[in-house]
């Protein structure tokens, strides 16, 4: 690790924390808000690109402090975890001239476990009580089936012929359902954001002429042959989750499960499009394949993971074969 600090990076490492403050400000302006969150972490990814991984660490630090002192704790920790500490992974992974793969994957891991940890931290917050969660849960709940309300989708399920009882409690299970699905959709909602952000991280540095690794072809991605272990613990533990009865471990083991789903959802459309030969079709042929997903999406959908199971299994690309060709030569 680089631990020299130069003026010039104490300098542009200023420069860009005042930077990345103002983006994280804009962050709660309506609509422009979402496109400045894919842009605050990227700020301190270039101060550690350029000035190395020290400077990039302190500048970090002082978005910190500075969120801290002007906006409170609770908005520093998750400003800090969302977005400080995503920009210094993805530019200490950069600045060591990591590979493409191995730098989304560092983004990915660090922007889960940055959703897992705001959601700890929340529910510290409340005590870890049941009796407090509980309460929080019946006022989320109150609050969403008033928007739903609102918005008319209680009435559009009455027109199709529900009463509203029935219309009400479809709605609450699926309330439910969300709840319980909460820690994987954000740990999914933030991993996308990390690999959008990488991707216009890239870009930019591009432009301002910094030499990083060559992004690899997402046709060529795939799971580590390790993950079917990992999968085949969850699995059975989902199954033996009807005779253990325990609520908590449940939970966990279903949104481990959407997780691993996810995974094998991109690792089906990375195969998928490795077969069809994506890449090699015409303008046309591609806009009539996403239209056609679009369309058929869910059916699309569990092709896909299904399709990233058995290559999982199967590795019809070798490419694990030709990633230990590569290490033992």
């Amino acid at each position: 690790m680089n631990h020299k600090l130069t003026v010039r990076g104490m300098t542009e490492g200023t420069v860009m924390a005042g930077l990345t403050i103002i983006l994280m400000l804009l962050g709660n302006v309506p609509v422009v808000g979402i496109f400045s969150l894919l842009f605050s972490s990227i700020p301190i990814t270039v101060v550690t690109v350029r000035q190395g991984s020290f400077a990039g660490g302190l500048t970090g630090i002082l978005v910190t402090l500075l969120l801290a002192l002007f906006l409170g704790p609770l908005t520093a920790v998750s400003g800090g975890l969302h977005y400080v500490l995503l920009g210094w992974v993805m530019g200490y992974m950069l600045y060591r001239r990591k590979s493409a793969i191995k730098t989304i994957h560092a983004s990915v891991i660090t922007a889960a476990f940055a959703a897992l940890a705001l959601l700890v931290i929340n529910l510290g917050l409340m005590g870890f009580s049941p009796e407090n969660i509980a309460a929080f849960l019946d006022s989320y709940q109150k609050d969403m089936l008033e928007l739903y309300e609102t918005t008319g989708m209680t009435g559009m399920l009455i027109q199709q012929g529900m009463t509203q009882t029935q219309a009400t409690d479809m709605l609450v299970q699926l309330i439910g359902l969300a709840v319980r699905l909460m820690p994987a959709m954000m740990m999914i909602s933030q991993s996308i954001m990390a690999i959008v952000t990488y991707f216009i991280t890239v870009f930019l540095l591009k432009r301002l002429k910094i030499r990083i690794p060559r992004t690899q072809s997402f046709q060529n991605w795939i799971l580590p042959g390790s993950f079917v272990w990992a999968l085949i613990a969850v699995w059975a533990l989902w199954l033996a989750g009807d005779y253990i009865n325990i609520s908590w471990m449940n939970i966990l083991v279903l949104n481990a499960l959407i997780v691993f789903a996810a995974l094998l959802l991109l690792d089906g459309i990375a195969l998928s499009m490795h077969l069809f030969k994506f890449k090699q079709m015409s303008t046309g042929m591609k806009a009539f394949a996403v239209f056609s997903v679009l369309f058929f999406f869910t059916g699309f959908l569990v092709a896909f993971i299904l399709a990233g199971l058995a290559d999982l299994l199967f590795d019809f690309r070798k490419l694990r074969v030709d990633n230990k060709k590569e290490q033992k030569g």
